[in-house]
């Protein structure tokens, strides 16, 4: 049996590597970067919003979400919100990293349900020896946090009715369903190539407002909770099931 060090990887850049290599992939990920001086500048001038996000981190806790305005930048983090002028913003910045270590990825126009951003977990599990899909659900943001993470406030709705609500119709629908599916199973054959022993992957999927999907990071221990409120109610019983079968071979310790 594999132990947990053997199949986790923890370190959200060498997860955001792991992705590149599939020109199907590649193409859904937005412009992410280790987080320097030189890359804090560059992003901030090339992008109208940048997310800053811990390398190691879960569950959306100490991310940053920076946005340029005329004449100043509008930072959020956890519940706080605040301006912050031109020349103090990469003190504010790296006031709040510290000496961690923090990604800087260029932030996503996501479609919004009654003004909440959303957006939505894709869940693959390899039981065997295929990689199968497992569902989708949206997670909705809550308050004035910058994540939409179940664990941090965020609330599940439907992928159809997500979609139906912003008036999307039938044929978007089906569209964005077949294609998220398909682009789940490329980004978990391309990740397995670099790290083998991965069963469990949660991808993180943004939508935009021009319809683009966007894989925002994936997760190899995914919580998958979340599942119980999905809208086919056998199916959280069909990922523990799973669950359980991969947990024979690999250690959750």
């Amino acid at each position: 049996m594999l132990r947990k060090k053997q199949w986790h990887v923890k370190n959200k850049w060498k997860r955001h590597l792991g992705l590149i290599g599939s020109r199907k992939v590649s193409r859904h990920l937005p412009p992410t970067n280790m987080l320097t001086r030189r890359s804090l500048k560059r992003y901030l001038g090339r992008y109208r919003t940048v997310f800053i996000k811990p390398v190691f981190g879960s569950f959306g806790n100490n991310i940053m979400k920076v946005s340029r305005r005329k004449k100043s930048y509008y930072v959020q983090k956890e519940r706080r919100s605040f301006h912050v002028s031109k020349s103090r913003i990469r003190r504010t910045v790296f006031r709040h990293t510290g000496n961690r270590k923090y990604l800087i990825q260029k932030g996503i126009r996501l479609i919004r349900v009654k003004g909440r951003a959303i957006d939505y977990r894709l869940l693959m599990l390899k039981p065997g020896s295929k990689w199968e899909f497992m569902g989708i659900i949206g997670k909705m943001a809550t308050g004035n946090r910058v994540v939409t993470n179940f664990n941090n406030g965020g609330e599940p709705i439907g992928l159809s009715k997500s979609l139906r609500s912003i008036g999307w119709n039938e044929a978007d629908i089906r569209r964005i369903r077949k294609e998220m599916r398909s682009l789940g199973f490329a980004t978990a054959r391309q990740f397995n190539r670099k790290f083998k022993n991965c069963r469990r992957l949660g991808i993180d999927l943004a939508i935009d407002t021009n319809k683009k999907i966007w894989i925002i990071e994936v997760n190899t221990n995914p919580f998958y909770d979340l599942f119980k409120h999905h809208q086919d109610r056998g199916r959280y019983r069909k990922v523990d099931r799973y669950m359980k079968r991969i947990r024979r071979l690999q250690s959750d310790r």
